[in-house]
């Protein structure tokens, strides 16, 4: 298992919409009361048939590259903020509280991370990113540990920096110079070498790893394979030799030795397989087209199956995973950028907007799981990213704020805390009752009720707070009613809150 745009007009459909229970413009406007809405469907709890409304997607919050991970995802976005999304079970997601919740139902936004300009994943939960000055940050499972997770923080001893690839324990970086370097991740600790470079390698135009071996595509269109291994923990790295007999390549991807795959200038994609029987690393047999009628622009792979990309932005898949069926993906067009992972799959189409299909067990997709096998046959939209910010600052949250029927859901603990807002639970017969104080207002509420007491006065809520995943939600009108500021803006799906 291993890792891994166009701005639309601004779509003027959307009038005005009740965000939980707030009536809102398109563009940024203060939130103020509207009619009562029904609470929140048990649907929206594991049914991906509740309906969502979908922000219409701007150059900013367009995602550029998205990549399927072992049962999580993690999305970039044209404005560098970096989105994670599914199992968090191991810490694969790099979110500051690992307890907080198993998995995340929709897109969570990294607040530490911002100006990246690409991401990479070994699809086992670790994390690579190269911000927009060449810096690499790295977030998710710790590898020291089964469940620790590492928040996004910046390697120190590597600079300018334009693309990374990682395996478990080494990694591997191309500068800007077209050279490689590589490092190891120490098992115990988590913590990174210092990067040392590999001898041989010029004038690189992309890096790919697996299965121990890191794989360099020239800008002459030559393949090149080395070894990576540790022993005694310390990184060894053979020479890197010339992979003879693939045609001149624009793109590489590699799964395994196995299943490896390119695509030339002309467009043909080529499947190809490697022995190292001997003490030379070269072809097993001879390299083969795929889908020889098609015009590919990419292709990427995962564990016995390819999904390619082509010119004209259509998606086949060469072999039936992830939904059973292999050739084109008919319910997608328009599509600039994929990504295999061994259970699902994810697209991005020319306005930004990210697609998945194939397993949905941990809400890998981005969408409730269904209430029946967890599987997404056809193709589905993400939730709607939401950008929280609470007094001018990013909200570091462990939980997504969530849109769902007209309705937008914040994370109680998270908002309480950055607020710097009182909370208290207090075990009832028939629940909890949850204390909230912020300044002078005291609210009380309980799970699934409509109703609240505000400063002991009875209080209608548009929508009940709920539990999911482990987290807590509460209707965002509940903090506008307690004479908290809320704004809402549409342009770039981002809620505002405020003390003041």
């Amino acid at each position: 298992m291993k890792k891994s745009l166009c701005m639309p007009a601004l779509h003027k459909q959307l009038a005005v919409m009740a965000i939980a229970g707030l009536a809102i413009s398109p563009q940024a406007s203060a939130l103020t009361a509207a009619s009562p809405v029904a609470a929140v469907p048990s649907s929206f709890l594991s049914d991906s048939s509740a309906t969502s409304i979908h922000i219409p997607v701007t150059q900013s919050t367009a995602f550029s590259q998205v990549t399927a991970g072992n049962y999580y995802s993690v999305g970039l976005r044209a404005d560098g903020s970096v989105w994670t999304w599914g199992r968090n079970l191991y810490g694969e997601l790099g979110i500051t509280d690992t307890t907080a919740t198993s998995n995340m139902i929709a897109p969570v936004r990294l607040s530490t991370l911002s100006e990246m300009t690409s991401i990479a994943s070994n699809g086992n939960g670790y994390q690579l990113g190269v911000r927009k000055d060449g810096s690499v940050w790295e977030w998710g499972n710790r590898y020291s540990t089964d469940r620790e997770s590492q928040p996004p923080r910046q390697l120190p001893q590597i600079s300018d920096v334009s693309q990374v690839s990682t395996l478990n324990e080494i990694s591997f970086a191309l500068t800007k110079d077209g050279t490689v370097k590589a490092w190891m991740r120490d098992h115990e600790t988590g913590e990174s070498s210092r990067p040392v470079q590999v001898e041989g390698l010029r004038k690189i135009v992309q890096l790919d790893a697996a299965a121990g071996k890191g794989y360099a595509l020239d800008s002459s269109g030559s393949v090149w394979i080395f070894s990576a291994e540790l022993k005694d923990k310390q990184l060894n790295l053979s020479s890197p030799s010339q992979i003879y007999g693939l045609p001149p390549l624009k793109q590489i991807y590699v799964y395994n030795s196995t299943e490896a795959y390119g695509v030339d200038a002309a467009g043909s994609a080529w499947k190809w397989s490697i022995t190292n029987a001997s003490s030379v690393i070269k072809l097993s047999g001879k390299a083969s087209k795929i889908y020889p009628q098609l015009k590919v622009k990419s292709i990427q792979a995962a564990n016995g199956y390819a999904v390619l990309l082509t010119r004209q932005g259509e998606v086949w898949t060469y072999g039936k995973k992830p939904a059973g069926k292999e050739g084109k993906v008919k319910e997608l067009s328009g599509i600039v950028s994929i990504s295999a992972g061994d259970t699902h799959c994810l697209a991005i189409d020319s306005k930004g907007q990210v697609w998945g299909w194939g397993a949905n067990q941990w809400n890998e997709i981005g969408v409730p799981r269904n209430s029946g096998d967890g599987m997404e046959y056809v193709p589905v939209r993400i939730q709607t990213p939401i950008t929280v910010v609470i007094n001018g600052k990013l909200l570091p949250a462990s939980f997504p704020a969530m849109m769902n029927n007209n309705l937008i859901s914040v994370p109680l603990k998270s908002v309480v805390k950055e607020l710097g807002a009182s909370l208290d639970i207090s075990p009832v017969t028939n629940g909890s009752v949850y204390t909230m104080k912020h300044q002078q207002n005291t609210v009380t509420f309980q799970i699934g009720s409509t109703e609240a007491e505000l400063n002991g006065q009875k209080l209608a809520l548009s929508s009940p707070a709920y539990l999911i995943t482990g987290a807590t939600m509460i209707p965002a009108s509940l903090l506008k009613q307690m004479g908290i500021q809320v704004v809402w803006d549409s342009k770039l799906s981002t809620l505002s809150i405020s003390s003041s």
